[in-house]
């Protein structure tokens, strides 16, 4: 199996804070919405294969909001399986990754490859202008 240079940084600095800390962490930033689940579309979000970390009021984890060449898609951030370890949208395979317990999951949140066996939570996310706004 082939891994672009990209997937190997990303496996290795996983594995290096999960070694360390005992999870595993998305660097993808992260922004607050307003109460109304909107941000303003960041910069971050600016090409298709980029994502973004999205803490929603009274919502206890992110929402990773992940860019496509045909819109934005949202699921919750943390693993279903792992509990506590981050997830990370991998663009070239257009796959949603736990780097903890190597669960794979497809954008609309489904399991695509355990050992996770219940979906994320999936959220709508709709370009309003120039504000994302996450419903779900």
């Amino acid at each position: 199996m082939d891994i672009s240079r990209r997937q190997f940084i990303f496996v290795t600095a996983a594995c290096g804070c999960a070694i360390a800390t005992g999870c595993v962490a998305n660097p993808a930033p992260v922004f607050d919405a307003d109460i109304n689940h909107s941000i303003p579309l960041p910069a971050a979000l600016a090409e298709p294969g980029s994502q973004v970390k999205v803490r929603l009021p009274n919502v206890p984890d992110p929402v990773l909001i992940v860019r496509t060449k045909i819109g934005f898609n949202g699921t919750t951030s943390i693993c279903s399986s792992s509990n506590r370890t981050e997830l990370q949208y991998m663009p070239e395979e257009n796959l949603i990754k736990c780097l903890g317990c190597a669960s794979e999951f497809k954008l609309d949140g489904t399991v695509a490859r355990g050992p996770a066996k219940q979906p994320l939570k999936a959220y709508v996310v709709d370009l309003q202008g120039e504000k994302l706004k996450i419903l779900g």
